[in-house]
């Protein structure tokens, strides 16, 4: 029996030029990637619940 192979590819892949400059390429939609949903759910907490806790917070420390 011959063995199957792999043809999983990987997240990030590399190349090397001729004039050493190192090309990386994304194989995969971040988006779709579990580390990317984490991610994302970090950006919209840190840009949209964060900011909306504070300012409630303030507000009922300036209403004492």
């Amino acid at each position: 029996m011959a063995k199957k192979q792999n043809d999983k590819k990987q997240f990030l892949q590399t190349k090397h030029k001729v004039d050493n400059s190192i090309e990386v390429q994304v194989n995969k939609n971040p988006g779709k990637t579990l580390m990317g949903r984490i991610v994302a759910w970090l950006i919209i907490i840190g840009t949209v619940c964060v900011p909306l806790a504070t300012l409630i917070y303030i507000i009922v420390l300036a209403s004492k």
